[in-house]
């Protein structure tokens, strides 16, 4: 008799690997295999809708017990408003939120059993198939997609908003962004004037070619980072795939999860770089002390590390201060791909974009691109929204 240990019993002890669960504990569930052999698997472990990090949904693990279980997951849009009207006899959880008009609604988690091996959970951006076979959760997912997949209209890129749902649970939510943050040329060289056209273009060969490296945006706020980093996931969003990484959430960075939940996006996406961005990330780059030696070490063995060599992942950092305030090992040449410092605009450069955007500027040394599209009425007053959020 072989066990897997779950992570608490009915009972609330923690137990230990190799002891004996009480058959009747409503968290358990034994699963035979074909050779007579049975297994004990925690179903508190699982999600009775979404898939968790590793884990499929309740009801398909029921389902399968110790059979086999492939699964097939696919990115885009579906109609499953139609989806649902056509397959009501088929829908095993639904999960939806209502907006402010019926156009808004949203299914956000839907599982859907077309046989006794077949399922497919969906959520807003990705749809997965489980099957007894590879072949059959990929015939699954393409004919499912072949009936109820969206054209997608013309977007901006995308980035993945990393989050942690509990301990041992990193997960991502997808972000779309609008069209216009990827600027044309005539408008890239209106906001970031002087040579950043030159260096945009050798930054975006050295993200293709370069399997891992780190990155580092210099500028103070308002001055073009983050616009610069959504412009950059448009120009981008066939090759590599983003992902963000909030400040709040950097201590996400030395949890040994972290590297799991790499090793995962390596094998979804294989055709694709990967890149994270850390903005505002001063606390994980100071010199090293005793309460960032950890994130640092993690940022350098991510960049240029053994762990580069497992993950292949480009790291962008965006910071407030001077490059030289950080610790200067991740300056060292081989890891660094590049070193950008974003300015303040002069005001012949400030007057050009101001005239595009219909606005009227005051008299002043020097502007932010904040500055500038707040114009005269609130560049005082007001402080503009920075970052992703």
């Amino acid at each position: 008799m072989t066990h897997c240990p779950p992570t608490a019993t009915a009972h609330n002890r923690i137990p230990k690997f190799g002891d004996t669960i009480p058959r009747d504990s409503p968290i358990v569930k034994e699963f035979p295999n074909r050779s007579g052999v049975s297994g004990f698997c925690d179903l508190s472990a699982g999600s009775a809708y979404n898939p968790a990090y590793q884990s499929p949904p309740i009801p398909i693990i029921m389902a399968f017990g110790a059979a086999p279980l492939s699964e097939c997951s696919q990115e885009g849009r579906w109609d499953f408003d139609r989806a649902v009207e056509e397959n009501p006899d088929a829908l095993v959880r639904s999960a939806k939120r209502l907006g402010k008009s019926s156009e808004s609604n949203n299914w956000y988690d839907l599982i859907f059993q077309f046989g006794t091996h077949e399922f497919l959970h969906g959520n807003s951006f990705v749809i997965t198939a489980y099957a007894l076979n590879h072949k059959a959760a990929e015939r699954i997912a393409r004919e499912f997609t072949a009936a109820y997949g969206k054209k997608l209209s013309e977007t901006g890129g995308s980035f993945q908003l990393i989050q942690r749902e509990s301990r041992d649970d990193i997960c991502y939510k997808k972000v779309t962004l609008k069209p216009e943050s990827a600027l044309s040329d005539e408008d890239f060289v209106l906001h970031y004037p002087g040579n950043t056209t030159d260096w945009h273009r050798s930054f975006v060969t050295k993200l293709s070619e370069r399997s891992s490296g780190l990155s580092i945006l210099e500028g103070r706020p308002g001055t073009g980072k983050t616009s610069y980093l959504r412009h950059l996931m448009g120009a981008l969003r066939d090759t590599h795939k983003f992902y963000f990484l909030p400040p709040s959430n950097l201590d996400v960075l030395i949890s040994p999860e972290f590297i799991g939940f790499w090793s995962k996006q390596r094998e979804f996406q294989p055709d694709h770089k990967l890149v994270v961005i850390l903005e505002d990330a001063e606390e994980a780059l100071m010199p090293r002390e005793a309460d960032n030696r950890e994130k640092v070490s993690a940022i350098l063995n991510l960049s240029d590390g053994m762990l580069s060599d497992f993950v292949g992942l480009h790291v962008i950092c965006t910071i407030n201060c001077s490059a030289s305030e950080i610790d200067q090992a991740l300056l060292r040449p081989g890891r660094l791909v590049s070193h950008k410092i974003f300015n303040r605009l002069d005001p012949v450069q400030a007057s050009a974009l101001s005239a595009t955007l219909g606005k009227v500027l005051p008299t002043a040394r020097d502007y932010s691109l904040a500055e500038v599209f707040a114009g005269e009425q609130d560049l005082f007053s007001s402080k503009p929204a920075i970052g992703f959020s």
